[in-house]
This record gives C-alpha cells, sequence and structure tokens, in this order.
C-alpha cells in the first residue's frame, strides 16, 4: 500500500481543497453545482480512504457525504452553524490526512464529530447530547460498515437516445437484455483493476451498453463496492457468472434478465453510489420501459441499421501524469548543465571557419533552447493553488474578530515557479492576517468615517516582464509614518537623530525591521513583534521584494515581487572593472551610450535627462565596492528598475545577452546584498548575477555619495 501513499495524499489535499472552496461559495451564494462539486469532493475521498485502509477517513466522510444529500434534498439549508459544523468536520480530515500514521490517536474526535453529523440529520440546527462525550480516553470506536440509503433509478431515466436504439436494435435481432451486479469485497484494492477486468469477462458474451456508475467513475474508482453493466447478448450465464466470481475481491455477482415489456418490481435497499448513476439492486426480473412508446406482442419491432460502439473497457487517455519533485528537479539541473556546456561548445565553434560546423552549432542551440524552455515549463504551477488556503482563513479570523470582510482574489492563475509557490504561502498568511487585525477598522468606526461597515482585502497576482507581483491591498484605516517612527523609537529600534532625516517611505519600512509592532495587544493573530520581518526575510530568500504603500485613512497595499524562476534566465553580461556581471534581462529597461557632457550634477549625484526624466546615475563599479571609477569618452549605461526605482548603472563595456543558470553562493555569503548568486560562463568563469532590486532598495546607489566626478 505504501507505493500509492504519495498518490492518495495528494489527491486527498485536492479533494480537501476544493470542499472548503465550495463550503466559503455556498455561504455566500447556495449553488446547486457548487454542493454537488463538494459531494463527489466528499464522496471520492471516501472512496480512496476505504480503498487504502484509513477507516477513520472513510466514516467521517460517509456522515458528511450523508449530510450533503439532506442539504440535496432539501431537508437542510445552509446557514452559519451548519457551515461552521462541515468546516469542523473537513479541519478534522485533513487533521487525519496528515496523520496517516497516526488514525487511532484520533477515535475519539472522529466518534464525537460523527455523532455532530448524524444529530444535525436528526435535528438540523439543534445541539445534541452526544454519546461520545462519555467514551474514556482511548475507547476504540466500534467498527461496522456505514448504513445504507434507499435508491432506485432506472436504466431508462439514465440512458440517451443512442443507446436506447441500440437497445431496440438487439431486440430486433432476437439478443436478450441482462442486467449484470458485482459486489466487491469491502477494503478491495484497486477497485477500478476489478471493474476493468469484469468489463472484459463480461464483453466475451456480449455488449456492454451501459454502467451504472458511468465508466469514468469506475476507472477513477469514484464508487463505492458495488457496480452495475447493462448486457445484450445470448450469453451463456452459469459460465458468465463462474468467470465473474472467478476474479478476485468479487464477492457477488448477479446476473438478471431485463424484460422491456414487464413494468418495475419494488427495488430493494441499494448503497447510493455518489451521484445520479447509483446502481439499484433488484429482486427477480429488472424492467426498461422506453420513455413514451408502448410494446405490443403483434408490433414488428423495427429494424434499425447495426452500429459498432465503442468498446466501454477502452481506457481513457490520461491527460496529466503525476512525477515526484525530486526527478524533475533533477531535470532541470541536467538541463541547466547542458546549457553552460551548450554555451562553452559554442563560444569554441566560433573559433573555427565552418560552414557545417556553424550550421550544427545553431541548430544544437535551438535545440537546447527548445528543451530548456519545455522543461521551464513544468516548473510553472499556478499561484492559485496557495490563493485558495486564504478564503477559509480569513472567514475565520472575521468571526474570531467580529469583523466582516470580503476576500476578493484575482489573477489566480498567475503561474510561478513550484519553488517559489511552495514557499510564499507563509508570507501571505502574515500580511492577510494583519489586514484583517490591524488594517481593517471595527464596523463602528468606519461608519463613522463614511465607510462601509464591510471592510475589503484585495488579493492579487500579475505578470510584470519577467515577474510575478502578488499585491494584498486592504481598504483599511492605513499606516501613520509619525506613528511608526514614535513606536520604533520608544522600541529604540531607531535614534531619533535617524528619525528626523527620515522621509515618509523610509518611515513605512519601518514595519519589517525586527520586533516591531503597532498592536496594543498581543493575541494569537499578532502584537508580539514578530511576523512582518519574517515576512521580508522570507521573500528575500526567493529573490523577491516587497515594497509598503499606505494612506493614511484609506487603507495599504504591500507589493512583492518574484523571478518567474529561479533556474534558468537570460542575462546581459557587462564588464565593469575586471569582473564580468550578469544583469537579468527583466530588471533593464534599455542600454545608452552617455557623452560626459550630458550629465548634471543635483544634490552630489549624477543624473542625466531621458526623455524628459530625470535619471540617476550610478557607478557599478563602486556601487559594489569593487574599485574606483574609471573616466571614459564615452559611457555605456544600464537603465535599470524595479517597482517604482529606476537608475543607470554606468559600465565599461556591454558584452551581450546569455542564459545563465543560477547558483547559490552558499549559506555564508548569501546575504550579500545586490547579489542574487553565481552562474559558470562558457569558458569556465564564474560570474555573479545582480539583484537590481536589492541593489537600488538598500541605499547603495540611491543616496548620491558614489558620483562621478567633473
Amino acid at each position: 500500500m505504501e507505493e500509492y501513499r504519495d498518490l492518495f495524499l495528494a489527491e486527498a489535499q485536492e479533494y480537501l481543497q476544493d470542499m472548503t472552496r465550495c463550503l466559503l461559495d455556498m455561504e455566500k451564494n447556495s449553488n446547486s453545482e457548487q454542493l454537488t462539486e463538494m459531494f463527489r469532493a466528499a464522496h471520492s475521498l471516501k472512496g480512496m480512504a476505504g480503498t487504502m485502509g484509513y477507516e477513520l477517513i472513510t466514516g467521517l466522510t460517509h456522515e458528511m457525504e450523508s449530510l450533503l444529500d439532506q442539504l440535496r434534498s432539501g431537508k437542510a439549508a445552509i446557514e452559519t452553524g451548519f457551515v461552521n459544523m462541515l468546516f469542523e468536520a473537513v479541519d478534522l480530515v485533513q487533521l487525519l490526512v496528515d496523520n496517516l500514521d497516526k488514525q487511532e490517536d484520533f477515535n475519539r474526535e472522529v466518534a464525537i464529530m460523527q455523532e455532530k453529523l448524524q444529530g444535525w440529520q436528526e435535528n438540523p440546527g439543534k445541539e445534541v447530547a452526544f454519546k461520545s462525550d462519555t467514551l474514556e480516553q482511548g475507547e476504540q470506536l466500534q467498527e461496522g460498515k456505514p448504513p445504507v440509503r434507499e435508491s432506485w433509478i432506472s436504466w431508462k431515466e439514465i440512458m440517451n437516445e443512442f443507446e436506447k436504439e441500440m437497445l431496440k436494435d438487439a431486440l430486433s435481432r432476437g439478443d436478450n437484455i441482462y442486467h449484470v451486479h458485482v459486489c466487491l469485497l469491502h477494503g478491495c484494492l484497486l477497485k477500478s483493476v476489478r471493474a476493468y477486468m469484469v468489463l472484459k469477462a463480461v464483453e466475451k458474451q456480449g455488449e456492454v451498453i451501459k454502467t451504472m456508475p458511468p465508466l469514468q467513475a469506475l476507472e477513477e474508482e469514484n464508487f463505492d463496492w458495488e457496480f452495475s453493466l447493462l448486457l445484450v447478448g445470448r450469453p451463456d450465464m452459469e459460465a458468465l457468472k463462474k468467470s465473474i466470481e472467478s476474479i478476485a475481491e468479487i464477492e457477488s455477482a448477479d446476473i438478471l434478465p431485463v424484460n422491456i415489456e414487464d413494468k418495475p418490481e419494488t427495488p430493494v435497499t441499494a448503497p447510493l453510489n455518489g451521484d445520479s448513476a447509483a446502481a439499484p439492486l433488484f429482486p427477480g426480473k429488472v424492467s426498461l420501459l422506453m420513455e413514451n412508446e408502448e410494446e405490443t406482442p403483434e408490433e414488428t419491432p423495427r429494424a434499425l441499421p447495426k452500429v459498432k460502439a465503442p468498446s466501454l473497457s477502452a481506457r481513457n487517455v490520461e491527460k496529466t501524469v503525476r512525477v515526484e519533485t525530486a526527478k524533475l528537479d533533477s531535470l532541470v539541473n541536467l538541463v541547466g548543465e547542458l546549457i553552460i556546456n551548450r554555451t562553452r561548445v559554442v563560444d569554441l565553434g566560433k573559433k573555427v571557419s565552418d560552414e557545417m560546423l556553424e550550421s550544427s552549432l545553431e541548430q544544437l542551440e535551438r535545440i537546447t533552447t527548445e528543451l530548456q524552455n519545455a522543461v521551464m515549463t513544468l516548473r510553472m504551477v499556478p499561484i492559485k493553488q496557495v490563493f485558495d488556503r486564504f478564503p477559509r482563513m480569513v472567514r475565520d479570523l472575521c468571526l474570531e474578530r467580529n469583523k466582516e470582510v470580503e476576500l476578493l482574489i484575482s489573477g489566480e492563475d498567475t503561474e510561478l515557479d513550484r519553488t517559489i509557490v511552495n514557499q510564499v504561502g507563509d508570507p501571505l498568511v502574515h500580511l492577510l492576517r494583519n489586514a484583517v487585525d490591524h488594517g481593517i477598522e471595527e464596523a463602528e468606526e468606519r461608519i463613522k468615517n463614511g465607510k462601509n461597515p464591510a471592510g475589503k482585502i484585495f488579493l492579487e497576482a500579475h505578470h510584470e516582464g519577467s515577474h510575478v507581483v502578488v499585491s494584498v491591498e486592504d481598504d483599511g484605516r492605513g499606516m501613520d509614518p509619525q506613528v511608526i517612527k514614535t513606536r520604533a523609537l520608544e522600541k529604540k529600534i531607531i535614534t531619533g537623530e535617524e528619525a528626523e532625516k527620515m522621509s515618509s517611505e523610509e518611515a513605512l519600512r519601518l514595519i519589517f525591521r525586527s520586533g516591531f509592532s503597532t498592536s496594543e495587544e498581543v493575541t494569537d493573530i499578532s502584537g508580539r513583534g514578530v511576523g512582518m520581518d519574517v515576512v521580508r526575510t522570507a521573500i528575500e530568500t526567493l529573490n523577491g521584494t516587497v515594497e509598503v504603500k499606505s494612506n493614511s485613512g484609506k487603507g495599504s497595499r504591500f507589493i512583492l515581487r518574484f523571478p518567474l524562476t529561479l533556474a534558468i534566465i537570460r542575462t546581459l553580461m557587462v564588464q565593469s572593472g575586471k569582473e564580468v556581471y550578469a544583469i537579468p534581462i527583466e530588471a533593464i529597461r534599455e542600454n545608452l551610450f552617455v557623452d560626459p557632457q550630458e550629465i548634471k550634477t543635483i544634490r552630489q549625484g549624477k543624473v542625466i535627462t531621458l526623455r524628459e526624466e530625470v535619471l540617476p546615475l550610478y557607478s557599478l563599479q563602486e556601487s559594489l565596492g569593487m574599485g574606483q571609477f574609471r573616466e571614459q569618452e564615452v559611457y555605456p549605461v544600464v537603465v535599470v528598475q524595479t517597482g517604482d526605482k529606476k537608475a543607470g548603472l554606468i559600465v565599461d563595456e556591454l558584452l551581450g545577452q546569455q542564459e545563465v543558470v543560477i547558483k547559490s553562493l552558499g549559506n555564508f555569503i548569501n546575504d550579500i546584498k545586490g547579489i542574487a548568486g553565481a552562474t559558470v560562463l562558457g569558458d569556465g568563469r564564474v560570474t555573479l548575477i545582480l539583484d537590481v532590486a536589492s541593489l537600488l532598495d538598500d541605499g547603495r546607489v540611491n543616496l548620491g555619495k558614489k558620483s562621478i566626478n567633473h
């Protein structure tokens, strides 16, 4: 079973996310589609857990499914208590999924939750006394099969016109119609494989017209332990039954004749299989009446052309495949090494004048570039899988803080490197929690200030060049730079002299200092002086930047920028002094050649006028502390921009574009501001990759101290 464990975990997480999203949508606007989707998610999770032998998950999701069925039938209504209870159940299932090896530790919690769900079914909206409350710690939950539910749907109600015509054609040939009902052993492994083997055995004796549940549900194991087939032909009944029952893990097989002239007899009780295609059990004969027609003995069946339907046992082609992340990372590393060696081969080829070699090298470059793009695409995943966590979190925080907040999400389909997506969740959690706790005011305060009593938080993602920008914005009270400076002085984070010289923008950035907090009280949400410094550290670890903007009384906005990928990027190679540096293309706006006479001095800093815009100039060599600036007749300038900051970096020479593989500098020198990493050039030299955002943000080039003297 261990070989299927990872697959179960991955799919279980997806189903739990779907259930959470559907619950949130249903609470805002009752929607039958969301209800159906949640029902199917609970049912699928139940089936998977049953296959894997996780009985507690199976039993709990079964009760959730039963409660959702009451909602579908109109016996229960969506209201806060109902939604809260289902959220509790989802949380408990999540806990069980996270602790698969310690299922027995949660017997009591599951028993209480199951009785709570059952009690709601019996008395919607009312509290009930739970028998499980009297259980002693460690008392085991009694095992037993889930209760069954009455459900019967005739074959004709789920058949389309083509399938009905196929049956008529079969009758005209003198074929018979049979209902084949198969029960698998409870706890059966690989249910879809058993169903497939049954289909193959049945198709040897005739033609399968229909299955209940549908074939796709059988293939995806989206059913309990029973399924039915509608068979036409002239089978050897005894041989067919024997061949089915000879398949491993088959508990029973019933083959019942279907008579088109008989009316349905009273159905027996059967478990619900998750959708309208639930498999009925019939005593004796099974009827199949066609709509709006009556068969008479004298009527001659209409002859139809024979149509060969595709075999129902044909497997659908999978559109996706799950791959271990370690294998994917290994592939990316190998492609990175290939890119490095491609550059080396191309450099060597330029020294040899040969047309055939030149053509081959061009072909090699094209193929490796396409391979690189394909591999990098494999690493890209939508940020939606992170965003989906937050509506539930914000809802719970609002209930806890007694605030009404609407979370508006956009751009969730924006794709980002898998490594970044896996780690960006924690910073966003801090920002959203602070928005609810600090940003959004109490309803009375909002009304007093002429605002809607319900606050709004906007979570948005979009592409900006080769970066992905994620922003968290609220329409709350905003931040006052003066209050922030005062609090920083109280906590001795800054000195009085620093406070006097500090601009409003710099004051806002104080919230990212360690130990800073404006909260008057300590709660489980905020106020302990941790959070925002963690946000900045986490973002910078991903080679990203964070920027804050605020308007007192109107709200705040946090802007996070991340590179699309952390593996292979396109850069501009430049010479500055004796060193070669790589500048990421996404940070570059243009390249210029500036005449010394065009340079002006403003406040000890050098600038040029570029299309009616004042652009500050800085020597890259001096900014990095790699030597004194060298005067030239013409200065090559790389115009870089990150966010709303823009500057020109003076270099000695522009060497051209090149794709490079980012290599980490290691823990000892990984904290150097302005450096994102390193790469290996084609000739074997190690070159530093510049972090333009950090370079512009940490004061190296925006204070005007390093200037060109003329």
